[in-house]
């Protein structure tokens, strides 16, 4: 009745329904949001948190977290809605660069701590049989001469208007710890130590005429107080006359009195005597090199005490008579030297493979050679080679070091060799890049990484060690003779 009262007309009926359509609509809603709101909330909220924290968060500690702490991270919202981080450019770079500083600091402190445990290693006793080349002073410059203008047409000679001067350039790969040093007694005192350290018993130093006195007597006498001795290299060539070597040995006679020049005792000859090297002996004429020989109805006492001319036989055995041992670089050179009344030769050039005495697997033959004629080989060992153009006609010569690899091979086929002394190619002869002293990281040069720069002076020792120990069994087992130098004795 009442809707027929005041709903007389179809419009009122349908403006009626209308409303109560839309006030159920609004009551469910209401209904529905009430009720599930809630829990919709918080199922988002988990499929969210729990998706950032398996994405971001170590496998580990996923396994080590229990199931209440799943919800941990708190991403930040407006109106509802997930906002993501913003990327912050700088606050990125700061914690890459944090992260870096942390990590080399627990380098560095992690070195320090290998550094206290593990000492350097050194070797307490010396081996007068292994001797190293020592060079005072380097030449850390060679002159360059510079390009020639290029010509304005193909045709046309380009005429320089002034002499160009030439140009001084740095003569090292490596580049050394302690600067580009000059010789000097606090100097001189650090490099024996770490030589003697290393259980080298003798330097080998190169006599060149005119040279500084001074540096060299300098040496001498401080190398006893490191419990050192001191030897020369001569160097000869084919086209120097017999009057040039007697004043090089008549030079080298004044030194031969001082306490630290290095002598062997000679059985046959019944007297101490020096060791001399002679560079490029290979070269020297027959006329020359046969004065080496010695005439057999000379006394040995009376030797030192004669002069002679330099055309009677025997006359360079009577200047200075010495141990003298050749260096060669052919197979046929040890020949050579034999009949040129050499007592012993060696190999200099420490690059394998680059010349016949160089080369590792030729040492037993020329050690047994030596043995045949009752000759010393001495054969040279270096950590590697890196200079490029000092011997051009047999092309590149340069020998990687290896990480130590290179300097062991040498050492391990030297030693299996049973040889009498062992030379080292070298301490500080950085031009050729042969140096086992310390050297330091530097832009644009060679170093000795992985590894600490007193890497080769510790290889060095670890060497010398298994060679002495080698010469010890070698005795005890009678395998070796006096020309292997046992006791210091030479036949």
């Amino acid at each position: 009745m009442l809707l027929k009262k005041y709903m007389k007309t179809r419009r009122k009926v349908k403006i009626l329904l209308l409303v109560t359509i839309v006030t159920l609509i609004v009551i469910t809603c209401i209904i529905l949001l009430g009720s599930s709101g809630q829990n919709g909330a918080t199922v988002e909220r988990l499929l969210d948190e729990r998706f950032i924290q398996r994405a971001y968060q170590p496998q580990s500690e996923q396994q080590q977290q229990p199931k209440e702490q799943a919800m941990v991270l708190q991403s930040h919202r407006e109106h509802g809605v997930i906002v993501p981080e913003k990327y912050d450019e700088q606050k990125i770079k700061s914690r890459i660069i944090q992260n870096r500083l942390q990590q080399v600091k627990q380098q560095q402190q992690q070195q320090h701590e290998n550094a206290a445990e593990q000492m350097r290693t050194t070797m307490e006793a010396v081996a007068t049989a292994v001797h190293i080349f020592y060079t005072a002073p380097v030449p850390w410059y060679k002159s360059k001469k510079p390009p020639q203008p290029q010509p304005e047409h193909p045709n046309d000679v380009a005429l320089p208007l002034t002499t160009p001067k030439p140009v001084k350039v740095l003569n090292t790969a490596f580049y050394p710890a302690l600067g580009l040093y000059k010789p000097s007694a606090k100097l001189l005192g650090q490099h024996f130590e770490n030589i003697r350290s290393c259980g080298i018993g003798v330097l080998i130093l190169n006599f060149v005429r005119p040279s500084d006195p001074a540096l060299l007597h300098q040496i001498i006498e401080m190398a006893p107080q490191h419990n050192l001795s001191v030897t020369f290299e001569l160097s000869v060539a084919g086209n120097r006359s017999v009057e040039f070597v007697h004043q090089q040995l008549q030079d080298i006679a004044g030194y031969i009195e001082l306490p630290g020049f290095y002598r062997v005792w000679s059985q046959s000859r019944g007297a101490l005597l020096p060791v001399l090297y002679v560079s490029n002996a290979y070269k020297l004429s027959e006329s020359l090199g046969r004065q080496l020989c010695r005439p057999p109805e000379a006394p040995a006492e009376e030797l030192p005490e004669k002069r002679i001319g330099h055309g009677d036989m025997g006359s360079l055995r009577r200047v200075l008579d010495a141990f003298y041992i050749g260096h060669i670089r052919l197979k046929s050179h040890a020949d050579v030297l034999r009949r040129l009344c050499f007592d012993g030769f060696y190999s200099k050039l420490p690059s394998n493979g680059a010349v016949f005495a160089s080369t590792w697997k030729n040492w037993s033959y020329l050690k047994s050679y030596a043995l045949s004629y009752k000759m010393l080989f001495v054969p040279t060992v270096g950590p590697g080679f890196a200079e490029r153009n000092k011997f051009p006609r047999h092309g590149d010569i340069q020998r990687h070091r290896s990480n130590g690899r290179y300097y062991g091979v040498a050492w391990r086929t030297a030693i299996l060799n049973h040889v009498g002394f062992i030379n080292i190619a070298s301490y500080n002869n950085w031009p050729d890049g042969s140096q086992i002293e310390e050297v330091a990281p530097r832009a644009g040069f060679l170093d000795y990484n992985p590894g600490s720069r007193t890497k080769y002076l510790d290889l060095t020792a670890h060497w010398v060690g298994n060679f002495l120990k080698t010469r010890q069994e070698a005795a005890g087992a009678a395998a070796q003779n006096c020309y292997e130098l046992l006791n210091n004795t030479i036949c």
